[in-house]
């Protein structure tokens, strides 16, 4: 499905996806996800981890660099990591012309390049302003929309930072996004505070997201 666009535009290239991997980035989706582990447990993320870190997380502050290091290295297979970034291209290549199409009518900047780095830990997918999205390979044949959905997070983070947005009212923010850009596969996550009110302002505004973000943050 395509969302027409009210304002004429003229034709523009569709942004590339360039995929990563390695074991220096595997090592930094497990420091990164440690470092970060209370606020993940206390938003009820469920975590992979390779299996001699998962076997340390009583002590989670005692596990040190090297550990990580052993650890990632123990586990890592190229081969199956290009094997699933050939199958996610795949998938992807279905449902980029439209979906950039359609995220261009939210009227945010959208990068040339994103950069997908690929890792077998950390939670299902997360993302680095302005371009970098982190996959977790285990969100096996829904990844392509993981990956529009951490894009459609970057696009709107600017947003976000400048009204303050709280992280599951954000979070419903995007579902919205994409439950409009892929309403086949329609998706919300755990209750934001007052739902429904931010429901009414979307369906109201869209796709005009500066809008939507600013009454949402106005929501008392």
């Amino acid at each position: 499905m395509t969302i027409e666009d009210p304002t004429s535009q003229e034709a523009v290239s569709t942004p590339e996806l360039r995929f990563l991997y390695s074991t220096s980035k595997e090592f930094s989706r497990v420091r990164t996800t440690l470092d970060k582990y209370a606020w993940y447990m206390e938003r009820g993320y469920k975590l992979r981890f390779p299996k001699a870190i998962s076997q340390r997380l009583g002590g989670v502050v005692d596990i040190t660099d090297e550990d990580i290091e052993t650890a990632v290295a123990e586990e890592y297979n190229e081969d199956e990591l290009e094997k699933v970034r050939i199958s996610i291209e795949e998938a992807w290549n279905g449902i980029k012309g439209d979906f950039f199409e359609n995220l261009r009518t939210l009227g945010m900047p959208i990068q040339d390049k994103y950069f997908i780095s690929l890792t077998k830990y950390g939670g299902g997918g997360s993302y680095h302003y302005p371009n970098r999205v982190i996959l977790n390979v285990d969100r096996g044949d829904i990844a392509h929309y993981t990956i529009a959905h951490e894009i459609v997070h970057l696009t709107i983070q600017p947003l976000i930072e400048e009204y303050d947005i709280e992280h599951w009212t954000k979070e419903r923010l995007v579902d919205l996004v994409m439950n409009r850009f892929f309403p086949e596969r329609q998706r919300l996550q755990r209750d934001p505070k007052n739902p429904e009110q931010i429901t009414e302002i979307f369906n109201t505004n869209f796709p005009n997201i500066s809008k939507i973000i600013k009454e949402v943050s106005e929501i008392k």
